[in-house]
């Protein structure tokens, strides 16, 4: 496989050149999601530097050392409009997802079906303040009395 490895790596570098690449972090017209802004010759050669990423993981994976992040080379057609390195490298990670993700996940709570809760009190607050709203009223129109009214 790192024979594999190396000849795409090769072949991305070879077959693409840096002068005419552009590659660039942004955000879309909202501002809410961040996008890669970039032309074919730019995600290729950042496809190879991540694949560059990933044979430094497996050299590091037989070593036992604290894992560190591995930063991208300063680059000419790689730049951000966000105005700094939106990202610059990679924080490897050995496990299998599902291990890092139940790490990082707060253990779950096991809870028997929820009762749901009655609303008696709510109930009772809108027939007093329906009984209020009416004597206000009636007190404010004494017209309204119609059944007085009536002969």
């Amino acid at each position: 496989m790192p024979s594999d490895l190396e000849s795409a790596i090769r072949f991305l570098e070879e077959t693409n050149d840096p002068a005419t690449a552009f590659f660039s972090y942004t955000v879309d017209n909202t501002g809410e999601f961040g996008l890669i802004k970039a032309n074919k010759e730019g995600l290729r050669l950042y496809a190879a530097e991540i694949l560059k990423k990933s044979r430094q993981m497996e050299v590091a994976e037989q070593q036992p050392e604290p894992e560190q992040p591995l930063h991208f080379d300063p680059l000419q057609w790689i730049c951000s409009e966000t105005g700094y390195d939106l990202i610059s490298g990679v924080l490897p990670q050995y496990q299998s997802r599902r291990e890092i993700l139940t790490s990082q996940l707060p253990p779950r709570r096991v809870t028997g079906p929820r009762r749901r809760k009655q609303p008696v009190l709510l109930f009772i607050l809108m027939c007093i303040t329906g009984a209020l709203i009416m004597l206000a009223t009636l007190k404010a129109f004494p017209n309204l009395r119609l059944w007085v009214n009536i002969h």
